[in-house]
């Protein structure tokens, strides 16, 4: 099997969860959204959110970009390949414009 076909199933086994499905499309309609903000969004614990984040990030459908304000935080939202995801099993129905411009900027 080649590399593609892999990656393309890594991506699948990742987003078949509820959990993550849920992450994804609250991702898709608030994006850089802090951790502690997300965790209260989709309504679990923040140790069981990490372990959903850190599945999603190594299969490339987020990322995040650590913020220092007047408190530190973490900021997370799709990657393309994320929104395409979404599209191809159509959770949602059109990317927002504040989406695409800000998949467009590249996170550390």
């Amino acid at each position: 099997m080649d590399v593609k076909a892999r990656q393309k199933l890594k991506v699948y086994r990742a987003i078949d969860n509820d959990y993550r499905l849920n992450v994804l499309t609250r991702l898709h309609d608030e994006p850089d959204i802090a951790f502690n903000d997300l965790a209260k969004k989709v309504r679990i614990d923040r140790a069981l959110l990490a372990y959903h984040v850190g599945v999603l990030k190594d299969v490339g459908l987020i990322e995040s970009k650590y913020e220092r304000r007047s408190k530190k935080s973490s900021k997370y939202r799709l990657t393309d390949e994320g929104i395409k995801i979404l599209k191809e099993f159509k959770l949602v129905k059109t990317s927002t414009k504040k989406q695409k411009k800000n998949s467009n900027t590249n996170l550390q």
